[in-house]
């Protein structure tokens, strides 16, 4: 426990951290698979990404026994990128899946991983969707972070039904699973409109946060899970992919303005070339729209029964990847120029007064 009016220790890694590996598996695990030649780097990348997870994992152990943990759990709304700590796990146990189908053991491990700290994880979570509803202060004013409580949750969903799909007891477990983290994505969706549409003097340049896009990237990993979970037909995925379209649109729509008013405010560098963790959790959310879309064209008919839905998202499975390539290509980039010093971290920039 953390003394009254003791700040944590700054934490050795940004929280967060997970969101790269989540990133990087989303990418290898769809839309890797749909570029020409490109199952050939899944083997390559699985040891990396599996390897990037190794050592965040061993970082946070090591801090943990140092006694630093809160400096993860302290922040209301910062604690919930512990979430990213579960959906890593559970996308390196995917990564597993596909470039070892022969030795599933490492890809149950790391499910095990996944489950252990999702365990740990939501019973904090919800203490603190209590103190974001309760106590409307500057230290509880939410984000898109706090739903990664779902993405969390349909992170353990969908690898349990890929893991055992012939075995009950954890199919109707995951199935709970699937409907949690729904009313994850109730609660989060209603605390965050809660906070934009109650304040109407807030400022799209220094109120709205990188980690929103989670709006729609939630909606399209429970969509995912939905359709992998082979309990609905198409006549509820389809509208919920329309749904997830609509807001994905809305969503980066505000992303597309943020960014001019930004450039407007501090110039093009100091808008454009920043670094910082949260924009991974962009690619991310990005990525999973894709496996959605090429997830729900491939199990279902689409153009007969919904012609309009079956032209889009057509469309998107043909070139959805190349856009994921360069986006997780553009972010790798600004990750290593921050790393050597190129540009500027969030933290160092300017804000506007």
């Amino acid at each position: 426990m953390i003394p009254a009016g003791v700040s944590p220790k700054p934490a050795p890694l940004p929280t967060g951290i997970g969101a790269i590996v989540m990133a990087g598996g989303i990418f290898a695990a769809a839309a890797l698979q749909r570029i020409p030649q490109g199952n050939l780097l899944t083997q390559p990348l699985a040891v990396v990404l599996i390897a990037g997870w190794a050592i965040i994992a061993g970082a946070i152990v090591m801090t943990a026994t140092k006694g630093g943990i809160g400096a993860h759990t302290g922040p209301v709304i910062g604690s919930f990128a512990i979430g990213t700590w579960v959906a890593a796990s559970a996308v390196a146990a995917r990564m597993a899946m596909l470039a070892a189908p022969a030795a599933l053991w490492l890809a149950d491990l790391l499910f095990a991983a996944s489950v252990g700290v999702w365990v740990w994880f939501m019973p904090r979570a919800v203490r603190n969707f209590g103190r974001i509803i309760l106590a409307r202060t500057a230290e509880t004013q939410p984000t898109g972070i706090v739903l990664l409580t779902t993405v969390a949750t349909q992170a353990v969903a969908l690898l349990a039904f890929r893991l055992f799909p012939a075995v009950a007891p954890v199919r109707d477990a995951a199935a709970v699973l699937m409907g949690l983290g729904g009313v994850c994505y109730a609660v989060g969706t209603g605390v965050i409109l809660r906070r934009y549409l109650g304040n109407p003097g807030w400022r799209i340049v220094t109120d709205w946060d990188n980690t929103n896009c989670i709006l729609h990237g939630a909606l399209s990993i429970t969509g995912l899970t939905a359709v992998v979970s082979d309990c609905f037909d198409i006549g509820l995925l389809a509208p919920f992919w329309a749904l997830t379209l609509a807001v994905f649109i809305a969503v980066e729509t505000i992303e597309v303005m943020r960014l001019v008013a930004r450039v407007r405010a501090f110039g093009v560098r100091e808008a454009t070339l920043v670094y910082d963790t949260s924009q991974w959790v962009r690619n991310f959310t990005f990525g999973m729209f894709y496996a959605f879309t090429a997830a729900l064209a491939g199990g279902f008919k689409l153009a007969s029964a919904y012609p309009a839905i079956g032209a889009i998202t057509a469309a998107i499975v043909g070139l959805g990847q190349y856009v994921v390539l360069a986006l997780l290509l553009a972010e790798l980039t600004l990750t290593l120029l921050s790393l050597a010093g190129g540009v500027r971290t969030a933290a160092s920039c300017p804000r506007e007064g």
